[in-house]
């Protein structure tokens, strides 16, 4: 990555990563909760693609799982597959801090 956009962006780069991690985890979680379909295909496209980005295959990969169970119309195994997200969330945050 540092070949393609420099050392020096490389930090900042990382924390809009993690920024974007914590809006669109919240917002998974959130339509999960209340059950907002549409709204957890969205946040969890969304969170496919950033997590995509940066390597977070672990997120990436469930994310994909549940926005493709939302697509499918399966809502309940979409909200179940979220009941780890949180974890997965909280280990992807932890691997991108700065150290």
């Amino acid at each position: 990555m540092s070949n393609e956009v420099g050392e020096e962006t490389i930090p900042f780069l990382v924390e809009q990563f993690r920024t974007d991690l914590r809006t669109h985890l919240a917002g998974v979680l959130d339509a999960a909760r209340v059950h907002d379909v549409q709204e957890l295909e969205r946040e969890s496209h969304t969170l496919k693609s950033v997590s995509g980005t940066f390597g977070a295959l672990r997120l990436q990969e469930r994310m994909r799982l549940i926005n493709e169970a939302c697509r499918r119309g399966e809502h309940e195994p979409a909200f179940k597959l979220v009941a780890d997200v949180g974890d997965i969330g909280s280990l992807t945050m932890k691997a991108y801090q700065d150290n």
